[in-house]
């Protein structure tokens, strides 16, 4: 969930910084990933006493339906409040994050005349767009599962076989993201003539720089 929230921090400091921006990103990678990567442990540690079982699915679930659930966690505590907020956190950071991208770039736009804008950074602007909304989907969808498996797992409501496609719909948010940005962006495009090559936003903002 957090890695998708580094692509619109990555370009907001192109925008923002253009001069410093590969140093502050660069130092952003090399230390932001490792604690990305050790950032699980914080809502998965009550699950290293836990002991993996076998268990019977409740209702409406037929007899013999079985799932592998856990037991004796660390203080009783269950692993899918600490996901909703996990997924509510980094959602509300990849939102703000977007909007001040996206005002950022609106801002630098309307200082260049409509000459200097190519058509291959109106493709590349469309894309983050998308992949925006694409990202912001998955977790509303990822947070909506987890809400029906809270309120209505053990009930009879055809609700709680929303579970069975959740874990799909987590592994769809690392490919379907990258699969929208790699397609839709035309740096990604052989084709692509050196005249309608993808500007990078550090230049794009200072050319809007030099123009005002």
């Amino acid at each position: 969930m957090s890695f998708p929230f580094l692509m619109p921090v990555i370009r907001l400091i192109i925008v923002t910084f253009p001069k410093t921006h590969t140093k502050i990103n660069t130092n952003l990678i090399r230390y932001g990933v490792p604690l990305i990567f050790t950032f699980p442990i914080c809502f998965t540690f009550y699950l290293i006493p836990a002991l993996g079982v076998c268990k019977q699915r409740a209702a409406p679930y037929p007899f013999g339906a079985v799932w592998i659930y856990y037991i004796n966690s660390a203080f009783g505590l269950r692993n899918s409040f600490f996901h909703l907020y996990n997924l509510i956190f980094w959602m509300t950071c990849s939102v703000l994050a977007n909007v001040l991208l996206f005002y950022q770039v609106g801002q630098a736009r309307a200082r260049l005349i409509r000459a200097q804008t190519s058509g291959a950074s109106m493709k590349a602007h469309t894309s983050i767009t998308i992949t925006t909304l694409a990202m912001i989907t998955f977790y509303v969808t990822n947070g909506a599962f987890l809400l029906m498996y809270i309120f209505y797992y053990g009930t009879n409501s055809y609700f709680s076989y929303a579970e069975i496609i959740r874990p799909f719909g987590n592994d769809l948010q690392t490919c379907v993201v990258t699969w929208v940005f790699y397609l839709t962006h035309p740096a990604f495009r052989k084709n692509t003539h050196d005249s309608d090559m993808v500007f990078s936003t550090s230049s794009f903002r200072r050319r809007a720089n030099n123009s005002v």
